[in-house]
């Protein structure tokens, strides 16, 4: 018979089940590494649909002869953008009541909110952000003004984030729950209010209110706005287009979506000359001369054709999400209003007014097969929005391989349900991409069939 040495008790239960210490030192192993994930980069999301299909607008339109809108329905459209553009400055009382400006400091108590640092805020937050709005006192102001930076529309006077749950997809970054928009640089707005330190104004376009940095914007007189209102609107085809003024450096950037005043078409050295704002010293606007290449820019509306669409989808396609503009991106709505504004339609900024803005066909109800059918059937390409709840697409056609809906949108990420969890997780994406209404139906099961786009669908809306 052999004999074990001489053990202690810690050692020889060790010895006696070596299973255990084995088991052990995996769930050490284990721990580190989901820790270690924690920390690492995160992989965008391989949808096959990504991989797949063509990421050029232009496929899926080859087909479309003509024009896409009527003329004399873009037409009709763009007055009314042109009117809804400069609105603000002909205002005499502001377009909305304290309740709606102020209804995040209500809204935001029955909510557990955090910093940047991911840790509860402290709960005089709230009223630090009460007595810098003032909202006893609204409106305090009422100036025209305009923007001389791309500004970011806050809900509360800071530029700190806020967050409603930083380890709950879509509830932490990059939703921070302060970025209501943005408002390209040259847009009228109407200042109603001042924080009480004096540095943010509370603006508001004809489809957005919020706080801004003084510094984003200028005061205008009426000479001023006589002069900008005096030329014809040209758009952006790109981002990232040179604005430069003749006797300074670059004051912004073009993008599209954003509207400026043309005061000479092309000429002969392939510039465009436009009106851009700037800010002097005592706050007022000064509007500069600047020259812009003339392939980046052109007079509004543009021709609604297919190879326009194309091209000012493409200039897009793949930029990175941006929820409410943050860090100057776009979010699915902002990526409808940009790109429709070019051709002069003034469609709402956030989805659900969006998708009140044509006519309107119910998907409720049906099966994720019969809305595909209808959306076949009745859905006109760069015509016919599709919505669900937070979300909103814009309809290509069909794909011509798989004879499949295909759909552009700015999309953050897909619903995924983790095994062994309660809690479901995201899929990101993060970019404008041109998909099917069913991307990452290959990761079944971690991506369910309740969780596809096409089952959340509730309207198609058709523009013409």
């Amino acid at each position: 018979m052999q004999f074990l040495p001489h053990l202690d008790n810690h050692t020889a239960t060790a010895y006696r089940h070596p299973m255990k210490k084995w088991f052990s030192m995996l769930l050490v192993l284990l721990l580190f590494c989901l820790a270690g994930a924690g920390c690492a980069v995160r992989q965008p999301a391989r949808v096959a649909d990504i991989r797949m299909l063509p990421q050029d607008a232009g496929v899926y339109l080859a087909h479309i002869k003509g024009p896409i809108f009527d003329p004399a329905r873009q037409a009709a459209y763009f007055q009314q953008f042109k009117d809804r553009f400069f609105r603000p400055w002909h205002r005499t009382d502001p377009k909305h009541s304290a309740e709606i400006v102020f209804s995040g400091l209500k809204k935001y108590r029955l909510k557990s909110l955090y910093g940047e640092n991911n840790l509860p805020l402290s709960p005089d937050f709230l009223d630090s952000m009460a007595r810098q709005s003032q909202p006893d006192i609204y409106p305090l102001r009422h100036q025209p003004a305009i923007t001389v930076t791309h500004a970011a529309i806050r809900v509360f006077p800071t530029h700190k984030p806020v967050f409603f749950g930083p380890l709950h997809p879509g509830r932490g970054f990059p939703f921070d729950m302060m970025q209501n928009s943005l408002v390209p640089a040259g847009t009228p707005v109407l200042v109603t209010h001042e924080s009480k330190d004096r540095l943010w104004a509370l603006v508001e376009t004809d489809w957005v209110a919020g706080w801004v940095r003084y510094q984003e914007i200028a005061a205008v007189d009426a000479a001023v706005m006589a002069d900008y209102s005096a030329h014809p609107l040209a758009g952006f085809r790109a981002d990232q287009v040179p604005v430069i003024p003749e006797h300074s450096p670059p004051v912004f950037s073009g993008r599209v979506g954003m509207a400026l005043p043309m005061k000479e078409p092309a000429s002969d050295t392939g510039f465009v000359t436009v009106l851009a704002p700037a800010r002097n010293h005592l706050g007022n606007t000064e509007l500069v001369e600047a020259r812009v290449r003339d392939h980046g820019i052109q007079r509004l509306p543009f021709p609604a054709t297919p190879d326009n669409f194309a091209e000012i989808l493409n200039a897009l396609m793949g930029q990175t999400y941006g929820w409410g503009g943050l860090y100057e991106n776009r979010d699915c709505s902002a990526l409808i209003q940009d790109v429709f504004a070019g051709f002069g339609l003034p469609l709402p900024r956030n989805s659900k007014d969006q998708a009140d803005f044509g006519e309107t066909i119910s998907l409720e109800g049906l099966s994720g097969p019969e809305k595909q059918s209808l959306i076949r059937t009745q859905g006109v390409p760069l015509q016919t929005l599709l919505y669900m709840p937070g979300h909103i697409m814009l309809y290509q056609g069909v794909d011509p391989a798989s004879d499949q809906p295909v759909i552009c949108h700015a999309m953050w990420g897909i619903t995924t349900r983790p095994p062994f969890s309660t809690r479901s997780g995201r899929l990101v994406v993060g970019r404008t991409v041109i998909t099917t209404l069913e991307p990452g139906k290959e990761q079944f099961p971690r991506v369910q069939p309740q969780d596809l786009l096409v089952e959340k669908l509730t309207r198609m809306v058709l523009l013409n």
